[in-house]
């Protein structure tokens, strides 16, 4: 027998032993992101599915994002999470399902989207996923939420080992960055001082590249909630004294994900080549730490119809990597009010022909 309760402060070390056991998750489903949101208007909704035994089957952390005319949507950041493989994982979804559905209806939501990742340890396990999602009555998306390809680097092994699977011009700028004098220093806790740094080397990369980035206040409440777990990683690889390469990690288990990431570029450090220093540095600090997965959390894929063109520069970057490619099943929606779900999709194909 499965029951569904929702979680209490008392769970949260329970919840992220559990998060982090699984091969698909990842910090979107960490109690810390739902945390770090909260302040920043998207309050975290948690569900725990538990046996009879009062075992963890299953969890969803919802993030409830306020919409026009006091409505709301629900989004499972690559969630829920369950044993997909076990005897009662269909049981397990569909009270997940359930639990979501009425905790939507209660915050007068029109729809809860999900997006589960695949195992990225493991094999592919998207087609089975998306079948227990059908048949618990989702439906694939317009949009997705998340990028759906990214790429998983092995870090088995020591440096030499872990540079080896990069491509050559890859060690070659990561040797150059060494030698002009980039010193990357990696904090493994809340630090103001480089949180600042990292502020405004992120402002620099988004306007120049014309994307958004979070500010800092938001970075220190990440910083610290992931801190509880051990899952704070903050790179920044200076020249000179001055800040030009930065990259934040959340580790989960033993996989990490690449959150953030940005640098300066002038005549004056162009040899210096930060992103390669940096992401050197946190791929051998992650090693050494006992992470053995790095996600690099997304790259343009020509398979996407929606597919950034803006996002070729950094995947290029993040592809002299190496890395599996991972591919993940995509978002799916829960309608909870029909009318209202009908009127978003509208606006959303009006806004798509546009």
């Amino acid at each position: 027998m499965i029951s569904l309760m929702p979680a209490q402060p008392s769970d949260r070390t329970a919840w992220d032993a559990f998060v982090a056991a699984r091969p698909e998750a990842d910090v979107l489903q960490a109690w810390a992101w739902g945390a770090a949101m909260a302040p920043a208007g998207e309050p975290a909704l948690r569900l725990l599915a538990r046996d009879d035994d009062g075992e963890i089957r299953g969890l969803a952390q919802a993030l409830v994002r306020p919409t026009s005319l006091g409505r709301a949507v629900l989004y499972v950041p690559h969630g829920p999470l369950w044993r997909r493989d076990a005897a009662d994982a269909h049981a397990v979804l569909a009270g997940l399902v359930r639990g979501l559905r009425e905790a939507a209806v209660a915050h007068r939501g029109i729809v809860v989207k999900v997006d589960p990742a695949r195992d990225r340890v493991g094999l592919d396990d998207s087609g089975a996923v998306v079948t227990a999602l059908e048949a618990a009555g989702l439906r694939p998306a317009r949009h997705d939420l998340q990028a759906r390809t990214t790429l998983i680097v092995d870090l088995a092994g020591d440096d030499g080992q872990i540079a080896g699977r990069w491509t050559p011009e890859a060690r070659n700028l990561a040797r150059r960055s060494a030698r002009e004098g980039l010193v990357v220093e990696i904090t493994r806790h809340p630090d103001a001082g480089a949180l600042e740094e990292a502020g405004a080397l992120l402002v620099a990369t988004g306007t120049r590249r014309g994307f958004r980035t979070h500010d800092v206040p938001f970075l220190s409440r990440l910083a610290a909630e992931l801190d509880v777990s051990a899952g704070w990683y903050l790179a920044i690889g200076r020249l000179d004294g001055r800040p030009l390469g930065v990259m934040v990690v959340a580790r989960t288990g033993d996989r990490a994900a690449y959150l953030y990431g940005g640098s300066l570029r002038d005549d004056a450090n162009r040899h210096a080549n930060p992103g390669y220093g940096v992401m050197a540095a946190m791929m051998s600090a992650l090693a050494r730490d006992g992470v053995r997965w790095f996600d690099l959390w997304g790259v343009h894929d020509e398979r996407d119809v929606e597919a950034d063109a803006s996002w070729q520069g950094f995947s290029a970057f993040k592809r002299r990597f190496g890395g599996r490619e991972v591919r993940h099943p995509g978002t799916f929606d829960l309608v909870v009010s029909a009318a209202w779900y009908r009127l978003r999709d509208l606006r959303e194909r009006l806004r798509d022909q546009r």
